[in-house]
């Protein structure tokens, strides 16, 4: 079976080639395919991602005319792969990412043999030495997400006033005061079914490419990780976290390219938080409703 990338490149082009070298390295198998995405990088380095990878086997490159954000700009690589190139699995990695591994692929499909999954998630291998994955294993409620949403929107008007001293004065106590009764800790040395996966690499199975055309498309940025395992519950899909598969994530690099100054980016962040939480409010009422 045939297997994709779609790495989504934006601004940083030293690690959009690093991740592609990555996979030419590791990857064990020769039927796979790669696509670049340059999701209109303002830098304007589109082009030059292009002519680095001209002629390049396993490789193509696609340049968008408008930057459509996370799931979107990938959703072109996803449908790419899947209409023009018939992959049968399709991994959506950060540019920020890079294989470890030497069997990458036969991790995929034993994992596929054995539970059929919909979507896969590694071990995260960060700078800071923690695993990202899995995110959670239970799903929020309306409610739940109705306080986040109430909070997010008065950290966006505290940094849009030059308020944001009192968000790190927040953060400043509520660290010492020790994670708060909900907060999740993963036993990440071990596999688990029906948990949320982080969005840095997902890979998705046959049942899933047959069923969607990529991430849900009604958000620019930030929360495609929580719609996503919300959908997977919703429509019966099993997620899983397999950390015999393996990533490295040098984590918010196209961000934090774009977004250096810290109030810059919190204003960013929780503008499309609260957008894209519209998104997961509406397939969280639709779980609800049926129970």
């Amino acid at each position: 079976m045939r297997l994709g990338f779609v790495v989504l490149h934006y601004n940083v082009v030293a690690e959009t080639e690093k991740c592609v070298a990555s996979i030419l390295e590791r990857i064990d198998t020769d039927d796979f395919e790669i696509v670049v995405v340059d999701n209109c990088s303002p830098n304007k380095s589109g082009p030059q991602v292009k002519a680095l990878f001209e002629g390049k086997a396993h490789v193509s490159v696609i340049l968008n005319e408008e930057n459509l954000g996370f799931a979107r700009g990938n959703n072109v690589g996803f449908r790419f792969l899947k209409n023009e190139k018939k992959c049968d699995f399709i991994v959506m990695l950060n540019n920020d990412t890079y294989l470890i591994q030497d069997d990458f692929y036969k991790v995929i499909l034993d994992e596929y043999e054995q539970s059929h999954f919909a979507v896969l998630g590694p071990e995260i291998h960060c700078p800071n030495g923690i695993n990202a994955n899995p995110v959670k294993d239970k799903l929020m409620t309306v409610a739940e997400l109705e306080r986040k949403r109430a909070r997010w929107r008065r950290i966006r008007v505290r940094n849009i006033l030059h308020l944001g001293f009192l968000d790190t004065w927040y953060s400043f106590f509520a660290d010492r005061l020790g994670p708060g009764p909900n907060s999740y800790q993963p036993a990440n040395d071990r596999r688990q079914v029906n948990v949320e996966l982080h969005g840095c690499c997902l890979v998705f199975s046959p049942d899933y490419v047959a069923r969607y055309d990529g991430l849900n498309s009604g958000t620019f940025m930030y929360q495609e990780e929580d719609i996503l395992y919300a959908e997977m519950l919703r429509d019966k899909m099993l997620m899983v976290y397999n950390p015999a598969l393996k990533i490295y994530h040098m984590e918010n690099a196209s961000t934090n390219s774009v977004c250096k100054g810290s109030r810059k980016k919190k204003i960013f962040v929780y503008t499309n938080y609260l957008a894209s939480s519209e998104v997961l409010l509406n397939v969280l009422k639709d779980i609800e409703k049926v129970h």
